[in-house]
C-alpha cells in the first residue's frame, strides 16, 4: 500500500497529526507513508523515519504566479499512490492528490475553499479537537480496511531517539516545570500577561525546579527575566535537543502554541492557558493535560488585534497555581 499523507503546516498543527499517522503507521507497517509538508516544517519529520516527506516550496505557493506549477509539481511525485488522507482540508492540500489522480481521497471533515468537493471520501464534520480530528480520519479509513481502533490517542513521541540536551536540570530534589511565556509573532494575542508569569514564578519556585523556556521570539527576556525571578532559562537548543529537555520534565505550562502540543505528544503533562483559543477545537486529548480559561463571554475569538485582552489578564496566577497542583501526574510530597 502507498499512502500520501498531507498536513502543509504548521508546527503545532502537524505535532497534532502525528499520534494519527503513527497509528496508521501500526496498522498497515508494509506501507509505504509519504508526508507533504511545507519547507520550513520538514524537520518536524526526523524522529518518524518511516515517513518519506515530500516537500513544497512555500515561497512558491504563497506567490500567485507560480502556486499552481508548484501544486502540478509536487502532484508528479505523488501520482502513484493508492490513497491519500488529507489532515489539513484547504484547498491547495486538497489540489495535490486531485491533480496526481489519486484514486481514493479521504478528508477529515474540516474543510475550506469547497476542498471537501476534491475528496472521493469526505468525512463529516465535527466539532471536536484537532487530535480527535485527525484520529477520526485515521479511524475511518482503518475501518474501511477492516481495521478498526486507530482513533485512539498516544503521545508517539515519548520513547523516540532524540539529541541529547545536555546537563538543563540537576539532580532531581523536586518536581520539575517548563515555563514558556511566549509566543510565535503571529500568535502573540495567546500570551499571558508577563508580571502574570513573573508572579507565579515566585509562587512555585520554592516547591518547584523550574526553567524558563525562552525562543527567539523572547531573546529579549533571556538577559534580565532570570535575574528578576530567580529561575534560570534553558540554554538555547535545536529543536529536537529542546523536546529532549522537555521530556524531562514533570510538567509544562504554555499557551496555545507549539510548545505545548509538543509536550503533549512527549508525553509530558501540559497545562495551557487559554484566551481566545476555542477550548474545543485547540483542546487537549483527555488525560494529556489540562486547558485553563476564563470562559468571559467575547472568548474564544479570532481577533489577533484586540487590546483589552480581558480574557488573559483576568486568568489569575493563584488559579494557575491550583490547577498545576490538579493536574496529571502530580509528584506527591511537593
Amino acid at each position: 500500500m502507498d499512502l500520501v499523507l498531507l498536513r502543509l503546516s504548521a508546527l503545532g498543527d502537524i505535532l497534532r497529526v502525528m499520534p494519527a499517522w503513527a497509528n496508521l503507521r501500526e496498522a498497515f507497517p508494509e506501507a509505504r507513508f509519504r508526508a507533504v509538508v511545507e519547507d520550513r516544517h520538514a524537520f518536524l519529520l526526523e524522529p518518524l523515519p518511516w515517513l518519506e516527506p515530500v516537500i513544497v516550496r512555500r515561497k512558491r505557493l504563497s506567490n500567485p504566479l507560480s502556486a499552481l506549477p508548484e501544486l502540478r509539481r509536487v502532484a508528479g511525485l505523488v501520482r502513484d499512490a493508492e490513497a491519500s488522507l488529507d489532515f489539513h482540508g484547504i484547498l491547495k492540500a486538497a489540489l495535490i492528490p486531485k491533480l496526481a489522480a489519486i484514486p481514493e481521497r479521504w478528508g477529515d471533515g474540516v474543510t475550506k475553499e469547497f476542498a471537501g468537493s476534491l475528496q472521493t471520501h469526505p468525512l463529516p464534520f465535527r466539532h471536536q479537537t484537532r487530535y480527535d480530528q485527525a484520529l477520526g480520519l485515521a479511524e475511518a479509513f482503518g475501518r474501511g480496511r477492516g481495521i478498526p481502533g486507530l482513533g485512539r490517542f498516544r503521545p508517539v513521541l515519548q520513547a523516540v531517539d532524540l539529541p541529547d540536551p545536555g546537563e538543563v536540570w540537576p539532580v532531581r530534589t523536586k518536581p520539575r516545570a517548563v515555563l514558556v511565556p511566549g509566543a510565535s509573532r503571529r500568535g502573540a494575542i495567546k500570551r499571558w500577561p508577563l508580571r502574570h508569569w513573573i508572579t507565579l514564578a515566585g509562587m512555585l519556585k520554592d516547591r518547584w525546579d523550574l526553567r524558563w523556556s525562552l525562543g527567539p521570539e523572547e531573546e529579549d527576556l533571556r538577559g534580565w527575566l532570570p535575574a528578576e525571578t530567580g529561575v534560570p532559562a534553558l540554554p538555547r537548543l535545536g529543536f529536537w535537543q529542546l523536546a529532549a529537555a522537555l521530556r524531562q520534565a514533570d510538567r509544562v505550562v504554555a499557551p496555545d502554541t507549539g510548545l505545548l502540543h509538543l509536550a503533549v505528544v512527549l508525553g509530558v503533562p501540559a497545562l495551557g492557558l487559554y484566551g481566545s483559543s476555542d477550548p474545543v477545537v485547540a483542546g487537549l486529548p483527555v488525560g494529556a493535560g489540562r486547558v485553563l480559561r476564563t470562559g468571559i463571554s467575547c472568548s474564544p475569538c479570532r481577533e489577533r488585534a484586540c487590546q483589552r485582552r480581558q480574557c488573559l489578564e483576568e486568568l489569575a496566577p493563584e488559579a494557575v497555581r491550583a490547577a498545576l497542583l490538579e493536574s496529571p501526574g502530580t509528584l506527591s510530597g511537593y
